[in-house]
């Protein structure tokens, strides 16, 4: 079978949904290329107020991290190359991270080339990322901050 033929039986994707799919790709690599710049913090959260964000309300107001607090610093270890901290700060973060590493450039050459390359994406696939990552997410809260 040639290479034409077989682009002959994978279906288009819509230009309004190649734009959309771009322009997500596009924000992935800017959220990757920022979590590069920033420095993590030593404190395992709180690398987001370098943005000018404010901190985060759970810890500074309730005195309990939220389920979110760190996931800046996992992906500012992560784009250091270190895994482990990015693992250990926060497990959700570092899952996000991961995924946007490896569905930014595969969904900028759907948009580019208007075809699916290897799989093509669906709601059911998203679906299943993410309640896997809520659960995850979740699961690595109530386990790392609140029991331990």
């Amino acid at each position: 079978m040639d290479e034409e033929s077989c682009y002959q039986e994978t279906p288009r994707i819509p230009t309004t949904l190649r734009f959309f799919y771009g322009s997500v790709a596009v924000g992935m690599f800017c959220a990757l290329v920022t979590a590069a710049i920033l420095e993590p913090s030593p404190e395992g959260m709180g690398t987001h107020e370098q943005l000018g964000l404010s901190p985060c309300y759970f810890p500074e107001k309730l005195g309990v991290p939220c389920p979110a607090c760190g996931m800046t610093t996992s992906w500012a270890h992560l784009m250091d190359g270190n895994v482990r901290a990015a693992l250990e700060t926060n497990m959700g973060g570092f899952l996000l991270a991961v995924a946007c590493l490896l569905s930014a450039p595969w969904l900028l050459l759907a948009a580019i080339k208007g075809r699916w390359i290897l799989i093509r994406i669906s709601d059911g696939w998203i679906l299943v990322f993410l309640v896997s990552w809520l659960l995850v997410t979740i699961l690595d809260w109530v386990i790392r901050r609140l029991l331990i």
